[in-house]
């Protein structure tokens, strides 16, 4: 009776919540930005921290051990470090490596292809210029599908290229052609993270989330394969880059391409599934991090569409950011999204 009593509450309160949330203002429940910071497990942090630092021109902004309440959030024993790393002079777009103590836990994204789903794919920086990046990060081990590409996107031409590092970490790179890039200061080498994608099975579901659930805009939509057969940065074979279909949302809270996310779905082609791999430790591109106004009415919004989303956490120390409190929601491709909003 008391567990029927309890379950009647909290679908009255389920209601409640959804019905007030129009009319309480636009911070009710707001993600506030692009992501803020892309979280990497590492089996050594060491080799990432140096080619973020000889390759990209980035610095160390934060050291020191995980605490505690990450470690029961996450269900980990094992103690971990971090590093916190930016392109200077960037408030935004970090990478945080992680780094547990032990036996390395099994990758994310274990040898894949661009049309497995699950998780997340890569994340973009822009850089200053493709051949030097491209050599020095094939020096360290990096590689991909193909070389550069160069392509025309919109009123745009960049080149594009997308290897594949330690810890099967993969990284886009963009260097922008024409016309001459601007807005962007502190661009030496690469440039601060400002996209991320994710493959998805079900990109209608997906966008459900994205834009239903957390309020995101368009700032892209396309769909469509290659123009013509040829090299292509995802490493389709060049006779299908025509018939292969790829279907595209870039979106952002304020439907910019800054912190954005891209989903991806094939029509095609299809892979495996990784969407059951993104818990931690698991090694790989493990979860994006956007701050939030409204946590606990967004955390109710989501659950009530069906998505799965843990307790919120309190007052947990984020270097970088300061106290907050956070709740992990799971996007559908499995990709792990952390909410966060300033505890006081």
């Amino acid at each position: 009776m008391v567990g029927r009593m309890i379950e009647k509450f909290s679908s009255v309160l389920v209601a409640i919540v959804l019905l007030v949330a129009p009319f309480a203002g636009a911070n009710a429940q707001t993600v506030t930005a692009g992501y803020h910071e892309i979280v990497i497990v590492t089996a050594n942090g060491g080799q990432l921290q140096t080619m973020f630092e000889e390759v990209g021109a980035w610095q160390v902004i934060g050291t020191g051990n995980v605490d505690r309440k990450w470690l029961k959030m996450w269900d980990v024993g094992a103690a971990a470090k971090y590093t916190l790393l930016a392109n200077p002079g960037s408030k935004r777009g970090f990478v945080r490596l992680i780094e547990f103590d032990g036996t390395a836990a099994p990758l994310i994204r274990p040898n894949d292809q661009a049309w497995d789903t699950g998780g997340i794919f890569d994340f973009n920086m822009r850089i200053a210029d493709m051949d030097t990046a491209r050599m020095a990060l094939m020096k360290r081990g990096w590689s991909s599908f193909s070389d550069p590409v160069q392509f025309s996107f919109g009123p745009f031409v960049v080149k594009e290229w997308l290897p594949r590092g330690p810890d099967s970490v993969r990284i886009a790179v963009i260097e922008r052609v024409k016309p001459t890039l601007e807005g962007w200061p502190n661009l030496k080498k690469f440039s601060r993270a400002f996209n991320a994608t994710m493959i998805v099975a079900d990109i209608t579901e997906a966008r459900r989330f994205w834009r239903e659930g957390l309020g995101f805009t368009s700032y892209l939509e396309h769909k469509s394969g290659s123009r013509e057969a040829g090299p292509n940065v995802l490493g389709i074979p060049h006779n299908m880059a025509t018939s292969v279909i790829r279907d595209v949302s870039i979106l952002h809270p304020q439907g910019r391409n800054e912190g954005s996310i891209e989903l991806l779905a094939y029509e095609g082609a299809t892979g495996r599934d990784f969407s059951g791999r993104t818990s931690m430790p698991n090694r790989g591109l493990a979860r994006l991090r956007f701050p939030v106004e409204g946590l606990e009415a967004m955390v109710v919004k989501l659950r009530a569409m069906g998505f799965e989303v843990s307790d919120i956490a309190v007052d947990m120390p984020l270097s970088g950011v300061g106290s907050v409190n956070i709740a992990e929601a799971i996007a559908p491709g499995g990709s792990k999204i952390d909410l966060y909003e300033m505890a006081d």
